[in-house]
């Protein structure tokens, strides 16, 4: 199940009500934001279809981080670049 930012009870962390996940728990199509660098990905939904091997993998010495920002993989750059800030989150896209 995906930690919601903003029931932590961790100092200073963000308001956001957006789904943070680990990118190994990515179960459904959309956008996402990874954490760390601000950057967009989208996930289309044959790339979270049964039966299909994934179609990007990351390698990192530490978990990578992400944010749902959208269940929508189309949604425009704008609109997903205010939802991001909305929610505190660093945009690099």
């Amino acid at each position: 199940m995906p930690a919601l930012k903003g029931q932590s009870a961790v100092a200073g962390s963000r308001s956001s009500r957006l789904p943070e996940m680990s990118w190994n728990a990515i179960n459904d199509s959309g956008c996402y934001l990874l954490v760390d660098s601000g950057e967009l990905v989208r996930i289309p939904p044959e790339v979270v279809a049964p039966g299909h091997s994934p179609l990007v993998t990351i390698t990192a010495t530490k978990e990578t981080r992400v944010a749902k920002l959208s269940d929508n993989a189309a949604e425009p750059i704008s609109v997903l670049r205010a939802i991001a800030a909305d929610n505190d989150y660093f945009v690099n896209f």
